[in-house]
């Protein structure tokens, strides 16, 4: 079956200059980090499947064609800007001349997976966390398969905010300089799809970004969210869940739809001990544990505990570098990382200026 044949959305670039065995290579590569199913690999193709539809690149003489296809015009937008940066850190001259086949149809809009939501109220609860409830365009897309988001938030010195948008050969635009948009990522933590209202909760501490635009934000504000990306609910029976205060939201989320029958334990780090007062859904069969942060780092403390805990899923949500220790545990045990979820939410501002 042909990926026109498969999926709905479909959309090619030719990528002048960029060779077969360079883009191959590359390809080959992040389908081996992410455990992704490689479905052809040829001297003259290759081609592997995601969660939002399939990536195809194709030899043309001295030259590479990118075809994507996906069941969904915003799942089709998230591979094309995903490629684009996997190109962008190849061969960045070719980057900037990618020009996607569907380009004139939507030149001039908004990403498809881009929309504005109104805030309605913050609170803070327990635990060290504000609790932002918004009124959103459309949340049909929210399911258990994806549960995370992006906010797009101007710099609050400008008076009028500048928002991304398509250009002529597809690619997205987004605002530089003073007007660039901070874009962190949150879980959602509740939703209504007949009001449209969001509810997701902030970590709250000094310096970061969203905090102070949480703090000060009023009734009636007015900002971005691309999304929904990520991660989803575990569909299992027995789990290992491990997270750090950005992970707690989350956390809660999975708690809330994991079925009646399901086992396991829950490991909480703690940076201060009020993250403990997060309110975490009671489960009858997960137990949740508190670990501090200057204790063992969460990473190990996966790692060493795993043993005790055969067929269960691990789910892991914590700083990079712990992220990157059970990554690779997991690939030299010889299990499968699609089987488990682990994710870096944020990195040390030693490597990364990011504010979460």
């Amino acid at each position: 079956m042909s990926m026109q044949e498969r999926f709905s959305f479909e959309a090619q670039t030719l990528l002048p200059g960029l060779s077969f065995p360079a883009i191959r290579s590359v390809i080959q590569q992040r389908a081996q980090e992410f455990d992704l199913p490689v479905v052809i690999d040829s001297d003259d193709e290759v081609q592997i499947e995601t969660t939002y539809g399939n990536y195809s690149l194709q030899r043309r003489d001295a030259h590479s064609l990118a075809r994507i296809g996906a069941p969904r015009a915003d799942w089709l937008y998230v591979l094309k800007e995903s490629l684009s940066d996997t190109i962008e850190h190849l061969a960045p001259e070719i980057a900037a001349e990618i020009c996607w086949s569907d380009a004139q149809e939507s030149a001039g809009r908004r990403p498809p997976n881009f929309q504005f939501i109104t805030v309605e109220h913050v609170e803070r609860i327990p635990g060290s966390f504000l609790r932002v409830t918004a009124q959103a365009e459309d949340l049909t897309h929210f399911t258990t398969d994806a549960i995370h988001f992006r906010l797009a938030l101007p710099n609050p010195a400008l008076d009028t905010p500048q928002w991304p948008y398509l250009s002529e050969t597809g690619q997205t635009i987004w605002p530089k300089g003073d007007a660039t948009l901070h874009r962190p990522v949150y879980t959602v933590r509740a939703l209504d799809l007949t009001t449209g209202r969001l509810v997701f909760d902030i970590f709250e501490h000094d310096g970061g970004r969203a905090t102070e635009w949480a703090r000060s934000v009023s009734p009636g504000c007015r900002v971005g969210l691309t999304g929904p990306g990520g991660g989803g609910i575990p569909e299992v029976e027995t789990i290992m869940i491990y997270a750090d205060e950005t992970g707690f939201p989350a956390v809660a989320r999975i708690l809330d739809a994991l079925g009646p029958k399901a086992s396991g334990r829950v490991v909480l780090e703690l940076t201060t001990p009020e993250s403990a007062d997060y309110l975490m859904p009671h489960h009858p069969g997960i137990r949740i544990e508190h670990h501090g942060s200057n204790d063992r780092d969460l990473g190990d403390l996966a790692i060493a505990t795993l043993a005790n805990w055969p067929g269960h899923m691990v789910w892991l949500a914590a700083e990079k570098s712990a992220a990157q220790k059970v990554r690779a545990h997991l690939k030299s045990a010889g299990l499968n990382a699609k089987d488990h979820y682990i994710a870096a939410y944020w990195t040390r501002p030693a490597e990364s200026d990011a504010q979460p």
